[in-house]
């Protein structure tokens, strides 16, 4: 015997409000009648009716309308915690098309916290998808004060000046973003509605076309693009775009937003809530998000390794270590799970699973620049210079601003008494893309100053080099080099002047310099230029393995 489809939606319902915490109260519904202590505050958001949703999605609203109950609740909630829980509701309210309650939810939380942009944002957005533009203009101008920079914001608030037919504030406003990224196809549109208004055909003609050139899927803009050429007597042309026509908008990048329509379902709003938790280094309220999460979407490769990553930052390296062999079941070829995992091993000590895990990674993203420089570490470390050269490389030519690889490769290059040419190609092109690192300036300018092959010794750009380079920061082992160049165009009397107040120095605050600046004071007091292998420092060797570093910083392309 079976029970009729709503009596079953309702038992859901029903089951869910009583597994929820605090079930007693959460059956009386505390977001429709409010607390005595928040009555004078918030406004009361009557239940809406679910029939016909998806039995998944009634389960998700009901618990979260059930974690808000706990919330308004609990005597010890904070105004952020509860805003929190409205915006969460709002945003399931929002996706399975309950407008009027997720509006509702989203000025509650403003009123929670009257300084969060995110509230003032939503409420303005959805005044304006729900047709109310006067409301969403005051709106967005409130919004606007608490985040003046925020760009789609200025594009929101030029298409609602557009339909109120307050053309000029909506050009300026248009102006104002046609060149940000990601807004310009939908600013070009909202330009060429106004040029088409106004019967400037032409420039109208013009707009369009350029937001399709950047959005071709944009499938709404052929119909008004059809009427500025058909007034021009393009027919035939018009005709064209006439048979494209479609209701497909131009693409606007709005992080607010994107983030707001991800909230579809329970675990999304959970791992939001753990990106959230990260951003602000509180793993321990990652960790225990990613776990609610997992519990309803225990499939998702991704969240799990975020949730790895997690465990291993607030201290559980060995639950860390099966979350991710968890996520590599789910999904064998995830790269970013086996390079953390090649991390993890590598920090153990256990150095040959940790190289199957690199190679493995390496062998699906060859590419990959965190797999391809702890292996060249690896081999940097065993003395096989050759290959470890070669995974430094590969990582530069992935990730052109990680300082560190190219540090490794330029005593690789030491080690393996590479050419001169090629340090100062490699030091040139470092200087090219990294010219905010003084090391590498530093670098070039010893090489120009001493090198053996008159090809690249070159003392007077050295010296240039090496008085930008005290100028930009006149501390002493810049000194040191500007004294090394003033000694490679002949001014021994410069650089001994320099050396000698270095040494000076040294006695006093550098003991263990005083021998390595004496050596080369000698030389120009001699009237010499010491050989770069003279004055040559100690290479750079690999940093020790830190997990924390990666399983922190290393950028997740989807983390849930």
């Amino acid at each position: 015997m079976s029970c009729p489809v709503s009596l079953r939606r309702t038992v859901i319902v029903i089951l869910a409000l009583l597994a929820g915490p605090y079930n007693a109260a959460a059956a009386t519904d505390t977001a429709a009648v409010l607390p005595e202590a928040w009555r004078d505050t918030l406004q009361p958001i009557a239940a809406p009716n679910l029939e016909g949703q998806p039995e998944v999605i009634m389960t998700a609203l009901v618990e979260a309308r059930t974690t808000l109950d706990a919330a308004l609740q609990n005597p010890a909630t904070t105004a952020a915690t509860l805003a929190a829980a409205y915006g969460d509701l709002g945003g399931l309210y929002y996706n399975h098309f309950l407008r009027q309650q997720a509006e509702l939810c989203f000025e509650n939380a403003l009123r929670l916290e009257p300084e969060q942009f995110r509230w003032a944002y939503y409420s303005a957005w959805l005044a304006a998808v729900t047709g109310r533009t006067q409301l969403a203009i005051r709106r967005f101008e409130q919004a606007r004060k608490l985040q003046p920079d925020y760009r789609p914001l200025t594009l929101r608030m030029a298409d609602a000046w557009l339909d109120l037919d307050e053309l000029d504030k909506a050009q300026a406003a248009y102006r104002e973003v046609i060149d940000v990224p990601g807004l310009e196809a939908a600013a070009s549109y909202g330009l060429g509605q106004i040029d088409l208004l106004r019967h400037d055909y032409t420039d109208a003609i013009q707009r369009f076309e350029r937001a399709l050139e950047i959005d071709p899927e944009a499938t709404r803009i052929h119909y008004p693009l059809a009427q500025a050429l058909r007034a021009i007597q393009h027919i035939d042309t018009a005709r064209d775009h006439l048979e494209q026509r479609g209701d497909q908008p131009p693409r606007v990048e709005d992080a607010l937003v994107t983030e707001l329509q991800a909230m579809k379902s329970g675990s999304e709003i959970l791992f939001n809530r753990a990106m959230d938790a990260i951003n602000k280094h509180d793993y321990d309220a990652a960790e225990q998000s990613f776990s609610q999460g997992l519990a309803i979407e225990p499939d998702n490769a991704e969240a799990r390794i975020s949730y790895a990553r997690s465990l291993y930052l607030s201290g559980n390296k060995a639950a860390a270590r099966q979350a991710l062999e968890q996520a590599l079941a789910l999904q064998p070829e995830n790269v970013l799970g086996l390079f953390l995992l090649g991390v993890l091993h590598d920090e153990e000590g256990d150095t040959a699973q940790a190289l199957e895990y690199y190679q493995r990674a390496l062998g699906i993203e060859p590419a990959h620049a965190g797999a391809n420089f702890y292996l060249a570490n690896h081999y940097y470390r065993q003395g096989d210079y050759l290959r470890a050269g070669r995974h430094y490389a590969r990582t530069i030519e992935v990730d052109a601003g990680n300082v560190p690889p190219r540090m490794l490769y330029l005593a690789i290059l030491e080690k393996t008494d590479s050419p001169d040419s090629e340090m100062r190609r490699q030091l040139e092109r470092a200087l090219l893309e990294l010219p905010e690192q003084p090391v590498f300036m530093a670098r070039l300018v010893r090489l120009l100053a001493a090198s053996s092959d008159p090809g690249v010794r070159n003392p007077g750009k050295a010296l240039a080099l090496a008085l930008a380079l005290v100028k930009q920061q006149p501390i002493p082992p810049h000194q040191e080099e500007l004294a090394l160049a003033y000694a490679s165009t002949g001014d021994f009397e410069q650089a001994i002047a320099l050396q000698e107040q270095l040494m000076a120095f040294a006695v006093w605050s550098m003991p263990g310099e005083a021998d390595r600046l004496a050596k080369a004071l000698a030389f120009y007091r001699d009237g010499k230029v010491p050989s770069l292998e003279e004055i040559a420092t100690p290479p750079l060797q690999p940093p020790q393995v830190d997990g924390a570093g990666p399983f922190r910083d290393y950028p997740a392309a989807k983390p849930y």
